[in-house]
């Protein structure tokens, strides 16, 4: 990326929740896979990413190919994210011009008891209790037409939501759109600590803070 074009994203994101998660939210609206890949990527380029890194707990090099825009994001890492950019994910009922038709699919409600129980999933950014809420979600209704409807096959959604693995960005975006809901990201209450340097390495007051 150059220069000029880090400069403009770290201007927008960098160490600003409240602008990250409109702009999450916006690109994630749709449930499109590459949108909301790119979006994740471009919020990530936009810290300082030795401590971005540091924050999500994760390595550097681990950060950069995780959310370089060329793989498949599994969820335990994009919670990670959200921890070191302070925000956190929700769940609501998708607007009605974004909303899938599925004739047939009686038996698959979009329901506010749904989005519900993902977003208290998601609070807290905590990897089980989000995984525990997207099992519940998919395998208390019709697998089978859940899966016709998001377009996996029945034996990848039990794989994927079983509660075994770490599920992947799209398969979560294919099965949210299904159920004819989105993601809803939002800012958490600011953390008192100090903001990343704009360049280079941590300054020696963070290192020495610790």
């Amino acid at each position: 990326m150059l220069a000029s074009n880090k400069a403009v994203l770290a201007e927008l994101f960098r160490d600003n929740p409240a602008a990250i998660a409109s702009y999450l939210t916006e690109s994630m609206k749709k449930n499109d896979f590459d949108a909301a890949r790119t979006s994740l990527s471009l919020v990530m380029q936009a810290q300082n990413v030795q401590m971005l890194a540091r924050d999500a707990g994760l390595r550097r090099d681990t950060l950069y190919r995780t959310f370089g825009g060329r793989i498949d994001p599994q969820l335990s890492r994009i919670l990670r994210l959200f921890v070191a950019v302070n925000v956190q994910a929700g769940v609501v009922l998708a607007d009605p011009s974004e909303k899938q038709t599925a004739p047939g699919w009686a038996a698959l409600d979009a329901s506010e008891a749904f989005a519900k129980r993902l977003t208290q999933g998601f609070a807290g950014n905590s990897f089980e209790e989000a995984l525990l809420a997207l099992r519940e979600a998919v395998l208390s209704q019709n697998v089978s037409a859940l899966a016709r409807a998001a377009g996996i096959e029945r034996r990848t959604m039990y794989k994927t939501f079983g509660g075994a693995v770490d599920p992947h960005l799209s398969r979560i975006l294919k099965v949210l759109a299904a159920m004819q809901l989105r993601l809803l990201i939002v800012a958490l209450p600011h953390r008192s600590e100090l903001p990343r340097p704009k360049l280079g390495r941590p300054s020696k007051a963070s290192k020495t803070s610790k």
